[in-house]
C-alpha cells in the first residue's frame, strides 16, 4: 500500500492580463472605453455561463480594466453597463489556461439601448512564453479516432507523440508523449504531465502517464503545454495535458453509440499472416452513451457517462528456432474495458459554486506481459480497477478576489494471476507449471510468470489552492 499527499498553492496578482497556466479553468480580461478611446472607469460588468447561467458581476477600476478569473471553460456572454451609454453585450469563449481578452468600447446613449458584438476568442498571450495549444470539444467529437481515444489529437500539436499501449500493458491503451518525455516506464520522473480538473492522473507505481482512463464523451478540451511552465502547471520536466471534464447545463443533451468491427471488415495489420491462418481473428464491440442537463434549472446540473469496449484480437507467436516451430500460431487474447462517469455542479450563489465527479476505470485482460513474447500457458490475467474522486469550490470572495479549491482522490488496484487450464490454448505448453526459457531463444517462454499473483493498490490524495487577486 502506497499513500501519497501534495499541496499546491498559487497566488498570482492579476492586472490587465494573467500569465497562462495549467490550470482546469480560465480567465476572461479586458478594458472598458468610450468611443474616443478614453477608458470608462467604474463601468459594471457582467460575465454569464450561457450554459448553467452561472453570472459574476464586477467593477472596471480607475484604468478601466477589468477581470474574471477562475472561470469554467466554456461559452459566456460579457455585458458592460454605464450611465450615459449604451449596454454592450459580447459573446465570448473560455479555454482552460488561458486569458480571452474582451475590451468593451461603449457608445454614448441610453442604457437601456444594448449593442451586440461579434464573439472574442481566447488571444495569444504576449506575457508569457509559455508554448501551448488547446483541443477543444468541436474537435474531439468530430475527429474520427481509431479506438476512441482522445489523446490521439495531441499529435496535432507540434512535438507531441501518440503510442498505443500494448494489449497487456497495465491500464495503458494509450500512451502520449511531450517532446520525447518517457510515457509508463518503471519507476521514471521524467514524465509527461496529465491532470484532470487540476487534479494528477500520473501513474504512482510504474512512473509515466495515467493509471486512469475513461471516454472521450466526458471530454470537454484538453490542452497541451510542452515548454516554459508557470507555478500553476505542477512538477514535470518533458510537458503537460491539462484535461477538462464537461458538465451539464440548463438545456438537456444525449447521445449514444455502437460501434463494431471485426476481421471480415478490416484486417488487423499487425498479425502474422500464414497459409493455415490468411485472416487471424480480430472482433470489437463498443457501446456507450451520455446524458447531461438540469437537476434545478440555473441551480444544480448533472452529467453522466458510459462506454464498454469488448475486444479479441490474436497475438502471433513467431519461433526463432527449428524445435519449437510446432509452437506457431496466432493465439487469441481476450480485453474488456469498462469507463463510467458521473459529475454534479451546483450554484449556492452568485458568488459560490461546487463540482463532485467520480471517475471509474475497470478493465479485464488475458495476454503476454508487456514486450515478453510468449506462450499462452506464461500469460497473465490482469484485472485493473482505478477510481477518482473530485470536489471543487469555487468562491468570489470580493468582485476581484477568487479563490478556487480542489480536493481529490484516488485509487488504483492492480491484480495479475496466471491463466487457468481453460485459457492454455493448444498446443498448451508448461500449463501452471515453473517459469522456463530456452537457452538461445529470445521469445519463448512458458510457465508461471514472476509477477503472476502479483497484488497491489495505491492510494492519492491531493489538495489545490488557487488565489486570484487583481489590484
Amino acid at each position: 500500500m502506497r499513500k501519497a499527499l501534495s499541496l499546491l498553492i498559487v497566488l498570482p496578482l492579476v492586472a490587465a492580463a494573467t500569465l497562462s497556466a495549467q490550470t482546469a479553468t480560465g480567465m476572461i480580461s479586458g478594458t472598458v472605453t468610450d468611443e474616443s478611446g478614453a477608458v470608462v472607469p467604474s463601468a459594471i460588468l457582467t460575465v454569464t455561463n450561457k450554459a448553467t447561467g452561472n453570472a459574476r458581476t464586477l467593477t472596471a477600476n480607475e484604468d478601466g480594466l477589468y477581470s474574471a478569473p477562475a472561470l469554467p471553460a466554456g461559452e459566456y456572454e460579457v455585458r458592460a453597463e454605464m450611465q450615459g451609454f449604451r449596454t454592450e453585450v459580447r459573446a465570448a469563449q473560455v479555454l482552460a489556461g488561458s486569458s480571452t481578452t474582451v475590451n468593451m468600447a461603449l457608445s454614448v446613449g441610453a442604457t437601456q439601448e444594448v449593442v451586440n458584438v461579434e464573439a472574442a476568442m481566447a488571444q495569444i498571450n504576449f506575457d508569457s512564453y509559455t508554448v501551448a495549444g488547446s483541443i477543444e470539444r468541436q474537435t474531439i467529437q468530430e475527429m474520427p479516432l481509431n479506438g476512441r481515444s482522445f489523446l490521439q489529437l495531441g499529435t496535432l500539436e507540434p512535438g507531441v507523440q501518440v503510442v498505443t499501449g500494448a494489449q497487456g500493458a497495465r491500464n495503458a491503451p494509450i500512451q502520449i508523449s511531450i517532446l520525447g518525455g518517457a510515457t509508463n516506464v518503471s519507476f521514471t520522473t521524467n514524465s509527461t504531465l496529465l491532470t484532470l480538473d487540476g487534479l494528477s492522473l500520473m501513474d504512482m507505481l510504474d512512473g509515466g502517464n495515467t493509471d486512469l482512463n475513461f471516454s472521450q464523451e466526458m471530454v470537454q478540451e484538453f490542452q497541451i503545454t510542452s515548454l516554459n511552465f508557470d507555478l500553476g502547471t505542477g512538477i514535470t520536466a518533458l510537458g503537460a495535458v491539462n484535461i477538462v471534464s464537461r458538465s451539464g447545463g440548463n438545456d438537456f443533451h444525449g447521445s449514444g453509440f455502437y460501434f463494431y468491427r471485426d476481421h471480415n471488415m478490416a484486417a488487423y495489420p499487425a498479425l502474422k499472416r500464414s497459409a493455415q491462418n490468411p485472416n487471424p481473428y480480430f472482433a470489437r464491440k463498443n457501446p456507450g452513451f451520455y446524458i447531461s442537463g438540469p437537476i434545478k434549472k440555473d441551480r444544480a446540473f448533472f452529467f453522466f457517462n458510459f462506454e464498454n469496449t469488448d475486444q479479441v484480437q490474436a497475438v502471433t507467436f513467431q519461433p526463432d528456432l527449428a524445435s519449437i516451430q510446432p509452437l506457431a500460431n496466432n493465439y487469441l487474447s481476450p480485453a474488456r474495458y469498462h469507463y463510467r462517469n458521473v459529475r454534479f455542479d451546483y450554484r449556492f450563489s452568485d458568488r459560490h459554486t461546487a463540482f463532485l465527479r467520480y471517475t471509474h476505470d475497470g478493465n479485464v485482460v488475458f495476454g503476454p506481459e508487456t514486450g515478453q513474447p510468449s506462450v499462452p500457458s506464461a500469460w497473465v490475467n490482469l484485472h485493473n480497477w482505478s477510481d477518482q474522486f473530485a470536489l471543487g469550490v469555487t468562491s468570489t470572495l470580493t468582485p476581484n478576489f477568487v479563490n478556487d479549491f480542489r480536493l481529490g482522490w484516488r485509487m488504483w488496484s492492480n491484480k495479475e494471476d496466471p491463466p487457468g487450464l481453460s485459457q492454455c490454448q493448444p498446443p498448451c505448453v508448461n500449463p501452471n507449471g515453473p517459469g522456463t526459457t530456452l537457452v538461445g531463444s529470445s521469445v519463448f517462454s512458458s510457465g508461471v510468470t514472476i509477477t503472476a499473483l502479483q497484488r497491489r493498490i495505491a492510494r492519492h490524495y491531493e489538495t489545490q489552492d488557487t488565489v486570484s487577486w487583481q489590484k
